[in-house]
This record gives structure tokens, C-alpha cells and sequence, in this order.
């Protein structure tokens, strides 16, 4: 009989602190608005040997609580944050505390990217983020003028160490499922209106100094889905055509 090949682990960076709340979330689930595609009552679930990419996204903001929600989590303010990840479409969320959540399952089908809704698992990064970082050779501010909803925030270390903690394990569960996951893209790349998503800072952190070199993806900058843009040139190297 054949030797079973044990998956491959990425190495984390770091530890950083996990809340699987995949066990909390119903299904359907109890959302106001309709974040996940449902078919005759429960969520859709796909075939993990379709997923073969991640999308990385930015939240455009920043998650507060109610005291009536850390009342429900016995008085403990992370794991009330983290809860709000439950009401996110996405399979992972990494917030700027330094930890991360996982609110869905890898094979739930989560309105998150448009057209790379059915083949990618979705990654939220908590934060304002600009779409470009100031140039500081330049009079205007293009910080300022590519964040879409307000002014926006420096991307920090430990956001970063959560981002790419929340990648490693999304990767590594679903390649150990079977997923013949090989790509990293940009919400931009399938959306008309995400063109800051999830922004310079992000994708050069996150994406071609973690996700590239150590998890092994790649990333296509020319590729894009519907409506989409590629990565621009001031996000890589490689990228197509300015931001």
C-alpha cells in the first residue's frame, strides 16, 4: 500500500492567537444581509479540489464592540471582536490586535470576490488602508486621494504578523483537504469598485514578501475577472498599466 503524503506546512512567522468560530456559525447563517450563497436552506458547499486560489481583501474598517457583546463573551473584549467576524463574508479575518478569526467553513461558498467567489477562499485584513502610499517627492497626497473611506491607517507590524498567520493557516488546511490551492489575487483584480482593495501596503507585506516566497503562491498581476483591474505598477514589479 502507498505511503500517505503528509500536506505540506508553511511555516508562521510568529505565534499569533486563533479563534476558530467555525463551530459558532450557523447554517444558514443569522445575517441580516445575505453573505453566503444558499441553496434549498443551507449554505453552498463546494468541492475543495475547485479552490485553487486565496483573495485578499482589506475591511475598509476598524471592528468596535457593544458591552452587550463582551457580556456574551464573560467580559473578554478580543473574543467579543472577534466574534464580529461571524457577520464577515470571508473565511478568514485578521484583525489589528494580533489575532485572527475563521468564521466560515474553507468549503462554504461566501460572497467575497464576484467572479473568484467559487474558486478562492477570502481573506479580510482589518483597517482603513490608501489604494497607494504617499510619495513624498510629490506635492499631492495620493494616500489621501486612493482611500475610499476615510483617512487612512499605517499598516502595522502585528497586523501583519496576523495577516500572514490567518494566510499560512488557510492555506494549510485547505491544501491538506485537497484543494489544489496555487493563487493569490487581489479584490481589485474581479471588482470595478474595490480598486483600493486591499491596497499597496497590504499586498507588497502581505502578499510578495510572505505569501509568494514562503507559501508558494502566485500571484498573477495581468489577471482579471469581469470587471476587474490588474495589480497596478506601483504594487509590483511586475504590475500592469498605473495605479
Amino acid at each position: 500500500m502507498a505511503s500517505k503524503k503528509k500536506p505540506f506546512v508553511v511555516p508562521v512567522d510568529q505565534p499569533v492567537r486563533v479563534y476558530d468560530l467555525r463551530w459558532e456559525q450557523s447554517d444558514p447563517p443569522a445575517l441580516p444581509k445575505p453573505k453566503h450563497r444558499i441553496i434549498r436552506g443551507k449554505v453552498a458547499k463546494r468541492d475543495m479540489r475547485t479552490i485553487t486560489g486565496v483573495t485578499i481583501h482589506q475591511t475598509a474598517c476598524v471592528f468596535g464592540v457593544s458591552d452587550a457583546a463582551v457580556k456574551r463573551a464573560s467580559g473578554d473584549v478580543e473574543l467579543a471582536t472577534a466574534r464580529r467576524a461571524l457577520g464577515v463574508a470571508c473565511h478568514g479575518l485578521a484583525f489589528t490586535g494580533g489575532f485572527y478569526a475563521l468564521p466560515n467553513p474553507l468549503d462554504w461558498y461566501v460572497w467575497h470576490a464576484n467572479a473568484l467567489n467559487e474558486t478562492t477562499l477570502g481573506l479580510e485584513v482589518e483597517g482603513l488602508y490608501a489604494g497607494l502610499e504617499d510619495d513624498p517627492d510629490t506635492v499631492p497626497r495620493e494616500d489621501l486621494e486612493t482611500t475610499w473611506n476615510g483617512p487612512p491607517m499605517k499598516l502595522t507590524d502585528e497586523t501583519v504578523a496576523s495577516a500572514r498567520a490567518c494566510l499560512a493557516r488557510l492555506v494549510n488546511e485547505a491544501r491538506a483537504a485537497g484543494a489544489p490551492l496555487t493563487n493569490v489575487f487581489a479584490h481589485r483584480q474581479s471588482s470595478d469598485t474595490r480598486r483600493s482593495d486591499p491596497g499597496e501596503a497590504i499586498w507588497q507585506k502581505v502578499v510578495l514578501d510572505y505569501a509568494v516566497p514562503v507559501l508558494g503562491l502566485t500571484a498573477k498581476p495581468s489577471a482579471v475577472f469581469g470587471p476587474g483591474r490588474p495589480i497596478p505598477v506601483e504594487w509590483a514589479p511586475d504590475g500592469v498599466r498605473r495605479y
